[in-house]
């Protein structure tokens, strides 16, 4: 090796071989490089999406592959797109929006049958008490005290134990059948539709308790109302309609599977109570609903009306008065028949 070609190998590669002087980094093509490599980078990374979108359009060819959307109800994966694809697809959308329609109109038509079954044996339960109990014993003290007797405290005592008899069948229904039915149901609905897992909440035997044990708790006396047990006496006639099935006699019909929409029979129930439609529709949407949207909005409102309906339609029936549209609710004062005549004498 020549002495020439030694010098050239031991100068240093940042050194300028003429000035002598260190070679400054350009900042200006450090930064081009950079922009360069980022540049390519994006055009790759748009050039990947690209090609796997047009793989996506050519495979599956559904409406979830060709939109954009925000999405909140529907979970998009494998299986619900491979469920777009079907041919029958929309015709099954179509059948389970009617499927909906008619799920709430026997939400609607069983509440008001149970609403009627306790008013009726709150109606029964009374006659009892008052007509068969209380009037034969009056009968009998007012003959007593044509005698110079005197028995008002038989009347009183039988008072207090046909009430105690009642107080504790309701009872014991909560403690031995369904303890889950104790109190008045609204928080435990409200809990359940916001998915709080409660036990024995919407089966047949809760739905007796609770109807049973009202209609007794009422005709007993106590200061109970029935806005409460009927919402929840709603959600297990609409947890079995939706289900098609009932867990205590292990009935399945196989109906109606893909629904569980309580909230429906929320607004039903307060419709029965007090025969208010509208007022059910707004404490679901208040108190019960955990999801809500225009069309739920208005088969909650059918599902309300057809329970205020048919349960006017039966209680008219009932007490004698077919086709008489104003027995609003379970809270009715009954039919006024009195006619008033008004005289104005302030005109000539």
């Amino acid at each position: 090796m020549s002495d020439r070609t030694r010098l050239l190998t031991a100068l240093d590669p940042n050194e300028d071989p003429v000035t002598g002087l260190e070679r400054v980094a350009s900042y200006t093509n450090d930064a081009e490089i950079r922009r360069r490599l980022r540049e390519e980078a994006q055009r790759e990374l748009e050039e990947s999406r690209r090609n796997k979108s047009n793989e996506n359009k050519g495979k599956e060819g559904a409406l979830s592959s060709r939109y954009e959307s925000l999405n909140y109800e529907i979970i998009e994966n494998k299986l619900y797109q491979a469920e777009e694809i079907e041919p029958n697809h929309q015709r099954k959308l179509f059948c389970q929006s009617v499927n909906r329609w008619v799920v709430c109109f026997f939400i609607g038509v069983l509440t008001a049958i149970v609403a009627a079954a306790i008013d009726m044996t709150i109606y029964y339960s009374s006659v009892v008490k008052f007509r068969l109990i209380i009037s034969s014993l009056l009968n009998l003290c007012e003959k007593r005290m044509e005698i110079g007797g005197g028995c008002i405290w038989m009347v009183e005592f039988a008072w207090i134990c046909y009430n105690c008899v009642l107080i504790t069948v309701s009872a014991c229904l909560v403690l031995f059948l369904s303890p889950v039915a104790a109190g008045s149901g609204i928080s435990q609905v409200k809990c359940f539709l916001n998915g709080v897992e409660i036990p024995g909440i919407v089966r047949l035997k809760t739905l007796f308790a609770k109807a049973f044990g009202v209609a007794c708790t009422v005709a007993g006396g106590l200061s109970a109302g029935k806005e409460g047990p009927m919402i929840h006496s709603g959600a297990v006639v609409a947890a079995g309609i939706s289900q098609g099935k009932c867990v205590t006699f292990s009935f399945d019909f196989h109906i109606f599977e893909q629904f569980r929409n309580d909230q429906w029979s929320a607004a039903a129930g307060v419709a029965a109570a007090f025969g208010a439609p509208i007022g059910g529709v707004l404490f679901s949407l208040e108190e019960g609903a955990s999801f809500w949207n225009q069309s739920l909005t208005w088969r909650m409102f059918f599902a309300a009306m057809i329970s205020s309906f048919t349960l006017n339609c039966i209680l008219s029936v009932f007490h004698g008065v077919g086709g008489f549209l104003s027995w609003n609710g379970l809270a009715n004062f009954g039919v006024f028949e009195v006619m008033f005549t008004f005289i104005d004498k302030s005109f000539p």
